[in-house]
């Protein structure tokens, strides 16, 4: 990929510990070609090269964001949004309005980012109380990406009733009589009703890619890590970037599972030619595996028992077995596997298959890494992942939206320790940072907030103060630590700070990250974002 000539002048914080701090950057053809005072960056370009200088700016390495859903982030225009609904009632209504308004639309889809403790209720709405708000029409509510709620409708449509065994990873909540409830359980479950989706064309497809990208771009992120991405996404990944409608650097993580194996999806990868569709722009990562639930859904897998329950330690979403498989087979083929792994249980669990295949062949630098990792890991796993060189892609943003449910699940002591950053890097663990997006949120500075002061949504008082990190680590959460995440060295696409020969990726922003107020970064506003030395946003 080449870029543009430019001239980005500002206060430049350059995470280069050479030379932290100057006043412009030159870029040639995409790339740093001088970094340092104004006089010698404009020195190094062209007369006549466009300047870029915003009064006041503070520019930076391009965010990275090392773990957010684009095309779901994209696709959230064409779905009811339910993520702040305060009550059933209210879901009914905007079910309703929504059936209403798109008469021709035969399944209602919906995000919906809400716990039950955020509704009036204090629970989850019914198969009937959904269908009763759109009679006849299936409904389908998408709970964090992992569960889901259908209406009597699209349960009918499943063939889901009191006979249906549960999917082996996944559980169909029923009534005493055992009657479906609506509510599936982890992927295997919803799977049953995604079966009978009508799947989008790809030019839909295509067009979520798009206004996805748009919005990230408007939060300075320059380099995307989109996980989960199935076959049919990868192809439309690939299809874009050879229409040239990239316009942020992209690893899409193809998704294995039980059921799709690493042979499977290398064919898919070569058959679509990802890595060929859009070079410097595009690249396939990681596999990504879902190995437990949530912590806000109460399905991470513990080793100890759910508060509450009779037991329960939480859902293992794939066979052991499989996980083993892919990464066995990622590493023997110079790959990397992200594992979503939210419980202690969990954790070990996947430190322990990495440990097995390391035995045979190093693993670090190949992509393997620990994704959310946020409840209770011990010292033993941190060690063991800085052994191996497996890095944590962490998300502020979670702890943020789901902190008070964590409370009222696990207490206080347990709530305040998840998430733990602090431990994490001071046992020498690099961590990158992510949103989680959509439903979190997906800005940059309201992470590095958030990862600075530890405040969740509805409490004034901080969640865990001793987790909490410095102005310094937190900046390198979205920059160096979420660049080496995504394997961004390794590709070529920059390490994350602003040096001469690095991709000419920067953020400008009206606030300074490093500010003493971290309250001041609620209030910043990128002022724009450049990708390979294009400007791909400009504040308006």
């Amino acid at each position: 990929m080449t870029g543009g000539d430019l001239l980005v002048v500002g206060d430049v914080r350059t995470m280069d510990p050479a030379g932290p701090r100057a006043e412009a950057v030159a870029v040639r053809a995409g790339r740093i070609a001088a970094v340092g005072d104004l006089r010698a960056a404009r020195a190094a370009v062209p007369t006549g090269t466009p300047e870029l200088a915003p009064p006041g700016a503070v520019v930076l390495p391009g965010f990275v964001d090392s773990h957010v859903h684009l095309i779901w982030a994209g696709r959230a225009a064409a779905r009811v949004g339910l993520d702040d609904a305060v009550s059933v009632r209210d879901i009914c209504d905007r079910i309703s309005g929504h059936a209403r308004r798109h008469p021709t639309r035969r399944w209602i889809e919906a995000d919906a980012g809400f716990d039950p403790g955020d509704l009036a209720e204090r629970r989850l709405p019914s198969a009937a109380e959904l269908e009763a708000a759109a009679p006849g029409r299936p409904v389908l509510l998408d709970r964090k990406g992992h569960d889901g709620i259908a209406n009597l409708t699209a349960l009918r449509l499943a063939g889901i009733s009191a006979g249906t065994p549960d999917p082996p990873g996944g559980r169909i909540d029923r009534y005493p009589d055992g009657t479906p409830t609506g509510l599936l359980v982890e992927h295997p479950a919803v799977a049953l009703v995604r079966a009978v989706v009508p799947e989008p064309d790809q030019q839909t497809r295509i067009d979520w890619i798009t206004a996805g990208q748009a919005e990230l771009l408007a939060h300075g992120i320059t380099t995307a890590v989109d996980p989960a991405v199935p076959a049919a996404e990868l192809a439309a990944y690939a299809a874009a970037g050879r229409a040239g409608a990239l316009r942020l650097r992209t690893v899409a993580m193809p998704l294995g599972g039980d059921d799709v194996d690493d042979a499977q999806l290398r064919r898919t990868l070569d058959g679509c030619d990802l890595d060929r569709a859009a070079p410097g722009l595009l690249r396939a990562g990681p596999t990504k595996l879902f190995l437990d639930g949530g912590g806000s859904l109460g399905t991470a897998l513990l080793s100890s028992p759910w508060p509450g329950t009779d037991g329960y330690h939480g859902n293992q979403s794939l066979r052991t077995d499989t996980v083993r498989a892919h990464c066995a087979a990622a590493a023997a083929h110079g790959r990397g596997v992200g594992v979503h792994a939210v419980g202690d249980a969990a954790i070990d669990l996947t430190l322990s298959v990495f440990a097995e295949v390391a035995a045979g062949k190093p693993i670090a630098g190949l992509g393997f890494h620990l994704i959310h990792a946020y409840l209770g890991p011990g010292p033993a796993a941190m060690a063991t992942a800085r052994r191996l060189g497996v890095p944590v892609s962490a998300h502020p943003a979670l702890q943020w939206a789901f902190g008070l449910n964590l409370i009222d699940r696990l207490g206080e002591p347990a709530a305040a320790a998840a998430n733990p950053l602090r431990s994490w890097l001071d046992a020498g663990v690099t961590v990158g940072g992510g949103s989680d997006g959509p439903g979190p949120p997906m800005s940059v500075l309201h992470g590095i907030w958030q990862a600075r002061t530890r405040r969740v949504r509805g409490r004034d008082e901080p969640l865990g103060p001793d987790q909490a990190i410095t102005a310094p680590e937190a900046l390198a959460l979205f920059t160096t630590g979420a660049a080496e995440v995504a394997g961004n060295r390794r590709a070529g696409w920059g390490a994350g700070v602003l040096r001469v020969g690095e991709p000419a990726d920067l953020t400008l922003l009206d606030v300074d990250p490093l500010t003493p107020d971290p309250d001041a970064l609620l209030a910043g506003t990128v002022l724009a974002t450049v990708v390979a030395g294009e400007v791909r946003y400009a504040e308006v």
